[in-house]
């Protein structure tokens, strides 16, 4: 029997619909419903959930988490939504065929369809297999040292932007978020310290003992364009600042997930280039998932 967290197609393009007008951003209702035929077991299996950020016009997007191990670039070339000879996507393709148990998240955006590809690897894995993989270019393997410099060695994801032409390593820290920690990892980027009241709220809402950290690399060049940190699962009923744009994502984006799930991440580029990204559930059991996953979550809830 279906039940209310179980993935509707024709009650997501509703949904997405709904939260277009609610961003005030565009959406391609035919791209969806090609996205939706491409990967229909895909969205059935899996968890939903939506991203957007606090630009003015931000795109919406809405990923899917898979449970199983599924080729979702050969998916993506056959319904035409991503070219065959791909560099992108011979990168992810590497990196999925590195642990048996790896699984592939895809992001899409409203208008555009297919914008971006994960592989969670089936747990921490050490930096020097993911930089070893199959097809990592020298551009991304040349940080190496300076990653384990900072304490970066546990590698938990890693992405690609076909519409950026970057690659995204996502790190678990080895401890939580401390000035001294904050103002090393953001050299990277070149990033700005943030002010005093953002910086209290990424402690506050980040996991104590390690929390997910990102790193995005320009592929063609590895010039490290964005750091993030990310607060996953917000306690219910908190948050930290943010704008009237996420405010009203939060309050309206629709979810029929059993347990909700709100999460920011904050960007940092170089020159003060930053911003704040929001994600929140949809469908699926997204929460029962992450644990699954031992994903660093701000308010881990309940245990199985």
């Amino acid at each position: 029997m279906m039940s209310a967290s179980d993935f509707s197609p024709s009650r997501f393009l509703r949904d997405i619909e709904a939260t277009a007008a609610l961003l005030g951003v565009g959406h391609s209702p035919a791209m969806t419903r090609r996205v939706l035929d491409a990967y229909e077991e895909n969205f059935h299996r899996g968890a939903v959930l939506w991203r957007t950020n606090d630009k003015p016009g931000g795109a919406l997007n809405y990923r899917f988490y898979e449970r199983i191990p599924v080729d979702t670039v050969h998916i993506a070339v056959r319904a035409g939504l991503l070219g065959p000879d791909s560099r992108t996507a011979a990168l992810i393709s590497g990196w999925s065929s590195l642990y048996g148990d790896s699984t592939e998240l895809c992001d899409f955006d409203a208008t555009r369809g297919l914008v971006k590809t994960w592989v969670y690897l089936g747990g921490i894995r050490p930096l020097d297999e993911v930089l070893g993989a199959p097809g990592v270019p020298d551009t991304i393997r040349r940080h190496h040292s300076r990653f384990r410099e900072l304490g970066l060695t546990s590698v938990r994801h890693v992405a690609v932007d076909y519409q950026h032409d970057t690659a995204n390593l996502y790190f678990r820290t080895p401890e939580g978020l401390s000035p001294k920690a904050a103002e090393r990892l953001l050299t990277l980027s070149r990033g700005r310290v943030p002010d005093e009241a953002t910086f209290q709220d990424m402690v506050a809402f980040t996991a104590p003992d390690g929390h997910t950290f990102s790193v995005t690399l320009r592929i063609s060049t590895g010039r490290i364009e964005r750091v993030g940190i990310y607060a996953l699962r917000l306690p219910a009923g908190r948050f930290p600042r943010v704008n009237d744009r996420l405010a009203a994502f939060f309050r309206g984006a629709p979810s029929h997930d059993e347990e909700e799930m709100n999460a920011v991440a904050w960007s940092f580029g170089a020159e003060g280039g930053s911003y704040v990204k929001a994600e929140r559930s949809y469908c699926g059991r997204l929460v029962a998932l992450m644990r699954e996953w031992s994903s660093p979550m701000t308010d881990p809830g309940r245990r199985p």
